[in-house]
């Protein structure tokens, strides 16, 4: 059963000297109530830390000889300076409502004298008190399904990550192999359905079913739509980009937990960079209540550009946390949780500090109703301003850009407001 075997979810990272972090920063993946948070969403612009927070998060969930063997080149996180000494990442997770300490240093190496930088010889060293076992899933941004063939190794997350190549598992084949070996051992075809069964659930708007043909002489994957049957290497890269990382997410933890009932619904931890990359917005707005239920017991700690993914996440019950990377100076600083945006439309939410304040409108129309709203702001207009206004009210017209049905009726009820007292005012 999935409650026999432990949680450990990330509760927190503090980071210092890394990259865009200066000072120490920390980030709390909890919600509202102090709670270890399911979902946590980290925000922020270009070039403000989203990714390195990931990578630390890689790192603190492994042990150090891991670390080590893997050959990875930890100097891209220092932040270089002459006051630099080094990368410092600290962890807590929790296990059972215990809160474990974690963390790890590297000493750069790094000494100036006159100006000149000298490269002395870097350390790596753990600060945790005992190694903990801890399941975690990490997807960059460059992840894509492979087109090599299948190997038993065991992937290695920390030099995926690190990565530019973050080749997955070959999906299709996986599904080919695994309904043939279903075939001879009755046992794995529950392996094979499982898989499936998440895709035929995820592209359920999309296709009526996803089967195996060998019409061709080679078994391959097929998608049925209603504009034909459509093989999986010939999707869109959006759902191949998707299939990618939420196969082999599935195939993870089948193998982690062989003898589950429901492997999908053991703990684990999954880190996904920019979650919403080549998704069509219905998906954005779909894919977090669906892994939700398909994965309850696993934490999600993910980037994104897309308000969509902030409105899907803070739809979750309770356990929801929204972070956000503002550049202060010459460095990233963790704003955590500032505010509820589960009432938002997406239009206030990329309004908003969370996204800049960017606004959907186009600039031009956007200089047009700010001036129309100073207009309609005057208590009297002259016979100029009001044949302005007419003017505006055409141009403008009515333009409903992402708001809801309330927010529609409450800018007619505007309007027809503003029409009256026009109407009044050219009487007079």
């Amino acid at each position: 059963m999935a409650t026999e075997n432990p949680r450990v979810w990330f509760k927190s990272i503090s980071l210092e000297n890394v990259r865009s972090f200066g000072t120490k920063q920390k980030i709390n993946f909890t919600d509202k109530a102090g709670n270890v948070a399911r979902w946590n969403v980290i925000l922020g612009d270009n070039g403000t830390g989203k990714t390195t927070v990931l990578k630390g998060l890689v790192i603190l969930a492994q042990n150090q000889q891991t670390v080590l063997e893997t050959g990875v080149d930890f100097t891209e996180l220092w932040r270089f300076n002459e006051e630099s000494i080094g990368v410092k990442i600290d962890g807590v997770l929790s296990k059972k409502n215990e809160d474990i300490q974690t963390g790890f240093i590297v000493n750069s190496g790094m000494k100036w004298g006159n100006g000149v930088k000298y490269d002395t010889g870097s350390t790596f060293r753990f600060t945790r008190k005992y190694e903990i076992e801890m399941d975690i899933f990490a997807y960059n941004a460059a992840r894509r399904i492979s087109s090599s063939a299948i190997t038993e190794k065991k992937p290695n997350y920390i030099t995926n990550f690190f990565s530019e190549n973050n080749d997955l598992i070959n999906a299709e084949e996986w599904l080919v192999q695994a309904d043939y070996i279903s075939l001879k051992e009755p046992k794995f075809k529950h392996r094979f359905d499982t898989v499936l069964n998440v895709l035929k659930e995820l592209f359920s708007q999309e296709a009526s079913d996803i089967y195996i043909s060998t019409e061709t002489g080679t078994p391959k994957v097929f998608f049925k739509t209603n504009y034909g049957d459509v093989r999986l290497h010939e999707l869109s890269l959006g759902y191949k980009t998707l299939i990618a990382w939420m196969v082999d997410f599935a195939k993870g933890l089948l193998d982690r937990y062989p003898d589950s009932e429901n492997p999908l619904a053991e703990p684990a931890v999954c880190l996904v960079d920019e979650i919403d990359l080549h998704l069509h917005p219905k998906f954005q707005r779909n894919i977090i209540k669906f892994l939700t239920e398909t994965f309850p017991n696993t934490q999600f700690i993910v980037t994104a550009h897309s308000p969509l993914i902030v409105v899907a996440a803070e739809e979750q019950p309770q356990d929801t946390n929204i972070i956000l990377l503002k550049r202060e100076g010459d460095q990233t600083v963790v704003v955590n949780d500032s505010v509820d945006v589960s009432k938002w439309s997406v239009d206030q939410i990329l309004n908003s500090d969370l996204f800049g304040h960017v606004s959907s409108r186009s600039e031009p129309l956007t200089e047009l109703r700010t001036e129309r709203d100073t207009l309609l702001s005057k208590q009297a207009l002259t016979a100029t301003q009001k044949a302005r206004l007419d003017e505006l009210d055409t141009r403008i017209g009515f333009v409903p850009v992402g708001r809801d049905q309330a927010e529609i009726q409450a800018e007619t009820i505007i309007q027809q407001l503003a029409d009256i007292l026009r109407s009044k005012q050219q009487s007079q």
